[in-house]
């Protein structure tokens, strides 16, 4: 009995973990082999073997292994539409004591093209960008706020990342800025509306670019924008009662328009906006502005209004900077009204063109 009770099959791995590296998906399914030899001195069978998804599959000797010789066990993956890091188990059962035994493969997949302008739609040479705006929608002067996106390494090299544009309000960082093949790094984009310089809307641009940690490489160099946009308000939350009942209230007159009628084509054309302070404490005209590039000139003679006093805004429109025949442009003003603090008035009118 005790001889009988000795005399079975034992395996013995000669590897249990295989890593693939880094490849690219474009290459299709990788293939390794793991080793195994019956140490033991009765057949070995391979029962069964399990993959955790379809993406792996498993090729085993189905005829039994004698006592001191050696197999193997062919893996496989298949990265179609896998992109990025991977780990995978596979179960391997055999009449030994124990049955299972686990088998592990690893590996890093590069997208195809197609799988990185999904996820990653902007392009710095080998680096790409998961996007190309980073909106912080309305902010409260004096909120801070952090935004981020994120950016891969599409090369088989290490590759370093860099950002400029950087302002007293603007701070950007990325972690980490040294970035191995098909790893992602980071891009935090720290906001501080105290310092930012406009009232209202406020564009910026950072731009990030990669260049090869060593020589010679498969690394693209490039550069890539990214716009950053915020909409700096002021903040009427902590105001008392006593304050809001002196507040300024501001009054413009006109409606919702200023119509600037027929206009020649490559005519200067001005009109009037008068602002006036209807409350008791003093108007601060904090901003008046358009869009850019539409041929329009703002200014204003005065940005702090006292009581019952007003203040002409000036507009000048250039038909010759102004496409097509119609204008219809938004002039937006802001103050400190807490009950009115941003209005749009419409600049409209016609150009004869003839």
């Amino acid at each position: 009995m005790a001889l009988a009770a000795a005399a079975q099959p034992q395996v013995t791995w000669l590897e249990r973990q295989h890593d693939f590296g880094v490849f690219l998906e474009a290459d299709g399914k990788v293939t390794c082999s793991m080793a195994l030899v019956n140490t033991g001195t009765e057949p070995l069978i391979i029962v069964k073997a399990q993959a955790g998804c379809g993406c792996t599959g498993i090729t085993y000797p189905e005829k039994a292994i004698q006592p001191g010789d050696t197999a193997s066990v062919s893996i496989s993956y298949n990265p179609s539409g896998r992109p990025g890091q991977f780990s995978k188990e596979v179960l391997i059962f055999t009449n030994t004591v124990p049955k299972r035994t686990i088998l592990e493969i690893t590996g890093n997949v590069i997208p195809t093209a197609a799988t990185l302008d999904k996820q990653y739609p902007l392009q710095a040479g080998s680096l790409r960008i998961s996007q190309q705006s980073v909106p912080f929608g309305e902010l409260t002067k004096g909120q801070n706020k952090t935004l981020y996106l994120s950016a891969y390494n599409a090369s088989t090299d290490t590759i370093l990342v860099k950002v400029t544009g950087a302002k007293p309000h603007l701070r950007p960082a990325l972690v980490p800025d040294t970035v191995p093949p098909a790893k992602v790094t980071a891009l935090t984009v720290h906001y501080l509306t105290g310092h930012a310089p406009l009232w209202g809307l406020n564009t910026d641009t950072l731009t990030l670019s990669c260049e090869p940690l060593h020589q010679p490489s498969t690394v693209q160099t490039g550069t890539a924008d990214v716009h950053v946009m915020a909409q700096v308000l002021e903040g009427f939350d902590r105001l008392t009662d006593e304050q809001r009942k002196h507040a300024p209230v501001v009054s413009v007159d006109c409606d919702d328009r200023i119509d600037f009628g027929t206009m020649a084509a490559g005519e200067t054309v001005t009109r009037t906006l008068t602002v006036t302070n209807k409350g008791k404490d003093v108007l601060a005209i904090r901003r008046l502005w358009v869009p850019e590039g539409e041929g329009i000139d703002i200014s204003t003679d005065r940005l702090e209004v006292k009581r019952g006093k007003s203040a002409t805004v000036t507009i000048t429109v250039n038909t010759a900077q102004i496409d097509g025949e119609l204008l219809n442009v938004p002039l937006t003003l802001m103050c400190n009204d807490p009950d009115n603090p941003r209005q749009t008035i419409r600049l409209v009118g016609i150009i004869d063109r003839q």
